[in-house]
């Protein structure tokens, strides 16, 4: 099987790294590529960079394709996957909708811990465009950029252990982790905490593995 995952971003520096963790997560025999958009921002955590981005994904989906089994669009404000839906058949995931269909089988109330707060705005209307807001009853930041991850990850994995106990005392009994960005978090903070922690990357594999398999039914 082969899995086409698009970085939404103007930049090839993050490529090879999530092509590595991509392959941490995918089953033996799905093999990855990771291609980034010639133009774009650094990351996505405003409604600019969304609405830059949106047909640069939908155009590089459509130009590349024919190519692959599946594809994911690597940010989980699953921008475009909609649209790349509506025009190919190959099977496209959204890391945020395939972490909140698991979600929603490990849990009744949901809590999502993003990186950067001015996000949460999109994520509520995310949330309402997958009519998911009886689930998803707190969205949280950590108030930090997405390029600020991994620069001290002792403090974002603080700040990740703050941002989910008070998720957890609004009531969720699951989070998910709502950036690609934080992808191997999720086994960093589940020590922690007795509620699942889900990592978006992981989900997205296996939910596209699993439409894959099941022959690649299409879905709007």
């Amino acid at each position: 099987m082969r899995l086409l995952v698009i970085n939404p971003v103007g930049t090839e520096e993050w490529n090879e790294s999530d092509k590595r963790i991509y392959e941490m997560f995918a089953s033996e025999g799905t093999h990855i590529e990771v291609v980034s958009l010639e133009r774009g921002p650094r990351s996505i955590e405003n409604r600019a960079a969304e609405t830059e981005v949106l047909p640069l994904i939908v155009r590089k989906a459509v130009e590349l394709h024919e190519e692959y089994d599946g594809i994911i669009v690597n940010c989980c404000l699953d921008p475009a996957v909609d649209v790349i839906r509506s025009l190919i058949p190959t099977p496209t995931v959204g890391p945020c909708q395939a972490s909140l269909a698991i979600a929603s089988v490990l849990g009744r109330k949901t809590g999502i811990v993003t990186v950067s707060k001015t996000a949460i705005p999109l994520f509520e209307e995310l949330i309402l465009k997958y009519r998911m807001e009886k689930r998803v009853t707190s969205i949280r930041g950590i108030d930090i950029s997405v390029p600020e991850i991994s620069i001290d990850e002792n403090r974002t994995i603080r700040l990740l252990r703050e941002e989910i106990a008070l998720a957890i005392s609004d009531g969720v009994d699951v989070i998910v982790l709502g950036c690609t960005g934080l992808a191997g978090f999720a086994e960093k903070v589940q020590p922690f905490f007795d509620v699942p922690i889900i990592d978006p990357v992981a989900s997205a594999v296996k939910i596209v593995e699993d439409i894959v398999e099941l022959g690649g039914m299409r879905g709007e």
